[in-house]
Protein backbone atom coordinates (compact mmCIF):
# COMPACT_ATOMS: atom_id res chain seq x y z
CA UNK A 1 0.00 0.00 0.00
CA UNK A 2 1.34 3.41 -0.90
CA UNK A 3 1.76 6.26 1.55
CA UNK A 4 -1.05 8.14 -0.19
CA UNK A 5 -3.39 5.13 0.15
CA UNK A 6 -2.53 4.96 3.86
CA UNK A 7 -3.36 8.67 4.27
CA UNK A 8 -6.63 8.22 2.40
CA UNK A 9 -7.53 5.24 4.57
CA UNK A 10 -6.79 7.23 7.70
CA UNK A 11 -8.97 10.15 6.57
CA UNK A 12 -11.86 7.78 5.91
CA UNK A 13 -11.33 5.97 9.23
CA UNK A 14 -11.24 9.30 11.08
CA UNK A 15 -14.64 10.12 9.59
CA UNK A 16 -15.91 6.67 10.64
CA UNK A 17 -14.90 7.41 14.23
CA UNK A 18 -16.37 10.92 14.05
CA UNK A 19 -19.85 9.49 13.42
CA UNK A 20 -19.58 6.82 16.12
CA UNK A 21 -18.08 3.87 14.26
CA UNK A 22 -14.85 2.01 14.82
CA UNK A 23 -12.16 0.01 13.11
CA UNK A 24 -9.21 -2.33 13.50
CA UNK A 25 -6.34 -1.74 11.10
CA UNK A 26 -3.18 -3.70 11.71
CA UNK A 27 -1.00 -6.17 9.85
CA UNK A 28 -3.43 -9.06 10.39
CA UNK A 29 -6.89 -7.50 10.25
CA UNK A 30 -8.55 -4.53 8.61
CA UNK A 31 -12.21 -4.24 9.61
CA UNK A 32 -14.63 -1.34 9.89
CA UNK A 33 -17.82 -1.30 11.93
CA UNK A 34 -20.76 1.03 11.85
CA UNK A 35 -23.20 -1.44 13.41
CA UNK A 36 -24.46 1.04 16.03
CA UNK A 37 -24.79 3.93 13.59
CA UNK A 38 -27.60 4.18 11.04
CA UNK A 39 -25.63 5.67 8.17
CA UNK A 40 -27.08 6.83 4.91
CA UNK A 41 -25.69 6.48 1.43
CA UNK A 42 -23.42 9.54 1.46
CA UNK A 43 -21.58 8.39 4.60
CA UNK A 44 -21.36 4.72 3.62
CA UNK A 45 -20.19 5.30 0.05
CA UNK A 46 -17.00 6.92 1.39
CA UNK A 47 -15.95 3.44 2.59
CA UNK A 48 -15.45 2.51 -1.07
CA UNK A 49 -12.24 4.56 -0.96
CA UNK A 50 -10.62 2.20 1.54
CA UNK A 51 -7.72 0.05 0.32
CA UNK A 52 -7.04 -3.33 1.89
CA UNK A 53 -10.22 -3.51 3.97
CA UNK A 54 -11.27 -7.10 4.66
CA UNK A 55 -14.57 -6.71 6.49
CA UNK A 56 -17.23 -4.04 6.77
CA UNK A 57 -20.10 -4.38 9.22
CA UNK A 58 -22.78 -1.73 9.25
CA UNK A 59 -26.37 -0.80 9.97
CA UNK A 60 -27.76 -0.92 6.44
CA UNK A 61 -31.33 0.14 7.30
CA UNK A 62 -30.93 3.45 5.43
CA UNK A 63 -28.77 2.23 2.54
CA UNK A 64 -29.88 1.93 -1.05
CA UNK A 65 -29.22 -1.21 -3.05
CA UNK A 66 -26.81 0.84 -5.18
CA UNK A 67 -24.67 1.68 -2.15
CA UNK A 68 -24.68 -1.91 -0.90
CA UNK A 69 -23.65 -2.98 -4.40
CA UNK A 70 -20.78 -0.48 -4.39
CA UNK A 71 -19.60 -1.70 -0.98
CA UNK A 72 -19.78 -5.34 -2.10
CA UNK A 73 -17.60 -4.40 -5.06
CA UNK A 74 -14.67 -3.15 -2.96
CA UNK A 75 -11.57 -4.95 -4.20
CA UNK A 76 -10.39 -7.57 -1.70
CA UNK A 77 -13.38 -7.28 0.63
CA UNK A 78 -13.95 -10.68 2.23
CA UNK A 79 -17.19 -10.07 4.11
CA UNK A 80 -19.95 -7.51 4.33
CA UNK A 81 -22.21 -7.69 7.37
CA UNK A 82 -25.57 -5.94 7.03
CA UNK A 83 -27.78 -5.16 10.00
CA UNK A 84 -31.32 -3.86 9.74
CA UNK A 85 -31.75 -4.89 6.14
CA UNK A 86 -33.10 -8.03 4.49
CA UNK A 87 -32.12 -8.71 0.91
CA UNK A 88 -34.49 -10.29 -1.56
CA UNK A 89 -33.48 -13.57 -3.17
CA UNK A 90 -32.76 -11.72 -6.42
CA UNK A 91 -30.57 -9.17 -4.62
CA UNK A 92 -28.71 -11.93 -2.77
CA UNK A 93 -28.08 -13.80 -6.05
CA UNK A 94 -26.76 -10.59 -7.62
CA UNK A 95 -24.44 -9.86 -4.67
CA UNK A 96 -23.15 -13.44 -4.63
CA UNK A 97 -21.44 -12.71 -7.94
CA UNK A 98 -19.24 -10.00 -6.37
CA UNK A 99 -17.18 -12.25 -4.16
CA UNK A 100 -17.42 -11.14 -0.52
CA UNK A 101 -19.57 -13.17 1.83
CA UNK A 102 -22.66 -11.18 2.73
CA UNK A 103 -24.21 -11.75 6.12
CA UNK A 104 -27.55 -10.37 7.24
CA UNK A 105 -27.92 -10.01 11.00
CA UNK A 106 -30.68 -8.70 13.20
CA UNK A 107 -30.11 -5.20 14.47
Amino acid sequence: MTAEECRTNQRILDSVEAIGGGYVWDTEVFAVTLMDVAVDDDKAIALCGLRGVQQIALDASRLSVATITALAGIHGLQSLVLSGRKLTDNQRNEFDRFGPEIYEVDG
